[in-house]
């Protein structure tokens, strides 16, 4: 198993890396905000026409045709960038439409259109017959379709059909949050795992949007701390200031490790896929999440201002940690799976 990106996986960083610098900057994320919607119609549109929400779909279903190792690269590069917009629903419900049935869906997805996620209430529940109970919708506001996915199974729901959206408060401000409850809505299209496993793509997707966070924090507080002169020393000289700072680089490190094995994990078919991805999401969610921490700490009274983008990494791991389910249970999930053979 090699980790080391290709030259064909590294182009696809750097051109992601470029494209999200250049229209999704966190100064314009922070714009739409206060917009209607979260979205740049023709940031999205763009990054549709580059096939990002086909990279992984095989060619002989309207897709690319590369690899989840390949995805999660990409991925990695959103999480870095704090660009908002339901880009792993929209990711994942084109596999869903594809892998169902619905090619001419699927590619209309991949084209652009976007697709909300829902998160299952406790006392909720998805099973072949549909959908039932409180869910929570994630950029689903303004989107004809909301995805529900399980370890079992994912289906593609009618916004409409779950009723009325009730817009709440979300923790990360560059999202939005709804609330639905149904007594019973069909499923529009829908796939098992046995077929294709969309949660378990999509576990590896949110797990590399966290270790891009888990990156650009240990970064924002590294540089934070070699410039910022007190007492006529850069503070990162302090071992109070550089061992969490050097923390943060180990913690995103293995984060991403763990995130690349759990990919080609899935790409290659390997009995412990999903050991490789429960574990991707943990580590990667902790990682984001303490590093986010550590460089509110860093930084001081400025990392808690709103106006620093510090603050939105903190909050926006937060989210994508809940993105496909609480992580209790997918720790209790991993804990009880065997080994790696």
């Amino acid at each position: 198993m090699d980790l080391l990106p290709s030259p064909e996986q590294e182009e696809i960083v750097a051109s992601a890396a470029a494209f999200l610098a250049a229209e999704v900057s966190t100064q314009r994320t922070r714009e739409l905000i206060d917009e209607p919607s979260n979205v740049d119609a023709k940031v999205w549109q763009a990054a549709a026409d580059l096939g990002w929400f086909a990279l992984g779909l095989p060619s002989d279903l309207g897709g690319v045709g590369c690899g989840l190792a390949d995805e999660v690269l990409l991925f990695r590069e959103i999480g870095r960038s704090l660009a908002g917009g339901p880009f792993l629903a929209t990711t994942l419900a084109a596999r869903v439409a594809a892998f169902g049935g619905e090619a001419e869906l699927g590619t209309e997805i991949g084209a652009g259109g976007r697709v909300g996620m829902a998160v299952l209430g406790p006392e909720s529940s998805l099973d072949p017959g549909g959908v039932v109970g409180t869910l929570h919708v994630v950029d689903g506001d303004d989107t004809e379709l909301v995805l529900v996915a399980t370890h079992e199974r994912a289906a593609l729901f009618a916004r409409a059909d779950l009723g009325d959206l009730v817009a709440l408060e979300c923790i990360d401000p560059t999202a939005r949050l709804a609330r639905a409850t149904t007594t019973g809505a069909a499923p529009v299209v829908a796939v098992t795992a046995d077929v294709d496993p969309v949660a378990l793509r999509g576990t590896a997707l949110v797990a590399a949007q966290l270790t891009g966070i888990a990156e650009a924090t240990a970064v924002l507080a590294t540089e934070h701390a070699k410039n910022r002169i007190q007492f006529g020393r850069p503070i990162g000289v302090n071992q109070a200031v550089k061992h969490p700072c050097a923390d943060m680089a180990v913690r995103a490190e293995l984060a991403w490790a763990q995130t690349t094995v759990a990919a080609l994990a899935v790409d290659e078919g390997r009995t412990d896929a999903e050991l490789q991805c429960l574990s991707a999401l943990v580590v990667a969610a902790d990682a984001a999440e303490r590093n986010a921490a550590g460089t509110v700490q860093v930084l001081g009274g400025m990392g808690f201002t709103f106006d620093h983008d510090a603050n939105l990494y903190v909050k926006r791991a937060f989210l994508l940690a809940q993105l496909l389910g609480p992580l209790r249970p997918a720790l209790a999930r991993l804990v009880l799976l065997p080994g790696p053979q």
